[in-house]
């Protein structure tokens, strides 16, 4: 038995990777990162609720195309977290359909109650929840349950510079790239223009771009640094879940383990602290309503992210982690796997490439929709739709507002106090960072 908590969570990780089938792992040669997000209930057991292995995004010319049926992010730690967002949706789906059923993960209120519903978690009733509002989101992560993140690779982006530099044949500063032509006539928008992948590495807290290859076609997608960074702010839950799952202190990472080889607390300490003068969030100060705004519909509060070694003497069993820079054999595998493991349904494995699921064109439409994995934004979009059309009559404001949404930008700005106040935090948290532009063009269509 491992004795610390984050031992014990690097192990349950590893042994569920260890167990998945072959088709989920990379081929000789190949390396691949691996992020687990565990759950800890109130009896101090830990439950694996979502896995995934990926280091692949597409382009943004890919995006129109993309009708919510290819993801556009599958790194790890991405993936991971849409799959959690699943497994949080499985769980509000049983304690609707299922009078039986007893959570140990998330509380139920309904409206004109103000009370615990859900014959889940009864230490505490529901945090922050107005019982008479229609507009407020009927659940909540139970007060005891705790997540916890471990991942085999620092996050790309800023966290990951240092180890990026270290693998430099010549680590002298590159010179910065000249600012484009068509710079904008706006004087007051002095942000810089985004840099790519691991280029410039001399350019530290700021906002980086994937893919890191620089023959890559280009992209939107942020770092995992950066959609971490957020999630210290508008917790673990997304635009779909936040529509009924109301955040509260249990819905932020609570750990974030990774490899003694793989921490550096210079690197992590920038990216994710507003600690001045090298905390890039340290301008923050700016925005005080982005982390102060409280009331009973609502909590978005920043919540420190703070990466934890391994001990150096944990024996990690995963055989594909990043090589050194000297290995020249091994390359980044093209596969994605996924695997949400919810305890009253059979388990969830996909493996993925180019953001749909394996033996699928990413462009086909011969086969409708069966290409989309269960974590894309359509699929999820078809189940937040079982789950609202479930909800008693007491909460016909949710149910008419996702039924009448007939696009998906339209759902994401749904007019409901939660899912306003996330975008609120989201935009003035984005604001603060430095070089943050919008991934758009897979948002106009419907189901």
């Amino acid at each position: 038995m491992s004795n610390t908590l984050e031992e014990q969570i690097a192990t349950l990780a590893l042994k569920t990777f260890n167990s998945l089938p072959a088709k989920c792992k990379p081929r000789t040669q190949e390396w691949i990162p691996m992020t687990a997000i565990i759950l800890q209930t109130s009896n101090g057991e830990l439950h694996l609720a979502s896995l995934a292995t990926g280091s692949k995004c597409i382009p943004s010319t890919t995006l129109p195309k993309a009708t919510g049926l290819i993801l556009h992010d599958c790194h790890s730690e991405i993936l991971a977290l849409r799959g959690l967002n699943h497994f949080l949706l499985q769980d509000a789906h049983h304690i609707l359909a299922d009078p039986d059923y007893t959570s140990q993960y998330l509380t139920y209120t309904t409206i004109g109650s103000g009370s615990n519903h859900n014959r889940g978690d009864n230490t505490s009733n529901t945090i922050g929840c107005n019982g008479d509002d229609p507009d407020t989101p009927p659940f909540t992560l139970a007060p005891s349950t705790s997540i916890h993140l471990f991942s085999t690779e620092p996050p790309c982006g800023d966290a990951s510079m240092e180890f990026i530099i270290s693998a430099q044949q010549d680590p002298t500063p590159w010179s910065p790239p000249p600012p484009p032509l068509n710079t904008h006539s706006n004087k007051e928008n002095t942000t810089p223009t985004p840099l790519p992948g691991r280029s410039y590495f001399s350019s530290l807290s700021i906002v980086r771009r994937k893919p890191s290859r620089p023959d890559a076609p280009a992209t939107l997608s942020k770092s995992c640094t950066d959609k971490l960074t957020l999630k210290q702010f508008t917790s673990v839950l997304s635009s779909i879940s936040s529509i009924i799952i109301r955040p509260n202190e249990s819905a932020y990472l609570k750990t974030f383990t990774v490899p003694f080889e793989k921490y550096n607390h210079e690197g992590y300490t920038r990216a994710f602290t507003t600690t001045p003068p090298n905390g890039r969030l340290s301008n923050l100060s700016l925005f005080p309503e982005t982390v102060t705004e409280e009331d009973n519909h609502h909590s978005y509060i920043f919540h420190p992210l703070t990466p934890t070694p391994l001990p150096q003497s944990f024996p990690l069993t995963y055989k594909y982690s990043k090589p050194p820079p000297q290995d020249t054999t091994t390359k980044a595998s093209n596969i994605s796997a996924l695997y949400i493991n919810h305890p009253k349904t059979s388990p969830i494995t996909e493996v993925l490439i180019s953001g749909v699921k394996q033996g699928n064109a990413q462009l086909s439409t011969a086969r409708g929709d069966k290409k989309g994995s269960v974590v894309c934004r359509k699929r999820m979009w078809l189940f937040l739709r079982q789950i609202v059309d479930l909800l008693p009559e007491n909460h016909q404001s949710t149910k008419r507002k996702v039924g009448n949404s007939s696009k998906y930008l339209e759902l994401k700005a749904i007019d409901i106090r939660n899912t306003q106040s996330r975008i609120n935090t989201k935009n003035l948290v984005t604001c603060a960072l430095s070089g943050w532009e919008r991934n758009i063009g897979d948002d106009n269509w419907g189901i």
